[in-house]
């Protein structure tokens, strides 16, 4: 089936929260789209693999999660895809995300905290602060996607996530309640519009302390829930 775009995002945009993760990297390019018409976008991350599907055709949902690699991880959104892509797939690791997209104009930046990209050497750093690995980490700040927040010491980062979504806010315990998270989020959805994007963030469903964050912050919350999909070792 030739790929019909513009169908497709029409049809994302019929629930533009959920699908903002799949309509931004097809307008930035940082996706192949290998499935695209009125009522389906079946796109692969160039950077990570990670495969994203939204459908309303669950039959043709079926056909093209069959086509996928056995242990590749998907991003289903919704709960009919998730089902789906457990039944086919097996998959044993199923993380419920809500959607949180910044629709507003440039937000104001306050506090003295400057932001900066966080060099190799403040890798360990960083690997503190956030759950990922050494070599995670490196590899994050190598492609420009982690900045460190400094208030004279480094008292926090924050992040893009290899498909274009916000995260790795972490703020140092003996620097948290000073309001610095809310400038580094203020920050990174700043770097997201200046490259021409929409800033968006998927806040696993029961953190609550960070649902309350994106909402102050101006953020609109979806009212579905999308779902990320791995293969754990068992």
């Amino acid at each position: 089936m030739e790929n019909n775009i513009h169908a497709a995002l029409s049809y994302l945009c019929g629930d533009y929260l959920i699908n903002a993760s799949i309509i931004d990297p097809i307008q930035q390019g940082t996706v192949d789209v290998l499935c695209a018409d009125r009522n389906v976008a079946f796109v692969k991350d160039k950077l990570s693999g990670v495969y994203m599907l939204s459908s309303s055709d669950l039959d043709l949902a079926a056909e093209l999660i069959e086509e996928m690699p056995s242990t590749a991880p998907l991003v289903a959104h919704s709960l009919e895809l998730c089902e789906l892509a457990q039944k086919i797939k097996g998959y044993n690791s199923v993380v419920p995300c809500y959607q949180a997209v910044y629709l507003d104009e440039m937000p104001k930046m306050s506090g003295l905290l400057k932001c900066r990209p966080l060099c190799l050497d403040e890798a360990e750093e960083a690997v503190k602060m956030y759950h990922f690995d050494l070599d995670s980490a490196r590899r994050h700040i190598e492609l420009g996607l982690v900045y460190g927040g400094f208030d004279g010491d480094l008292v926090g980062m924050v992040g893009f996530h290899y498909q274009g979504s916000m995260g790795m806010l972490e703020v140092k315990p003996k620097y948290r309640h000073m309001g610095y998270g809310e400038q580094l989020e203020k920050f990174i959805i700043a770097q997201k519009l200046l490259k021409g994007g929409v800033p968006y963030c998927q806040v696993v469903q029961d953190n609550a302390a960070s649902l309350a964050l994106q909402k102050k912050l101006g953020l609109k919350i979806s009212d579905n829930l999308l779902y990320w999909l791995h293969k754990d070792k068992e």
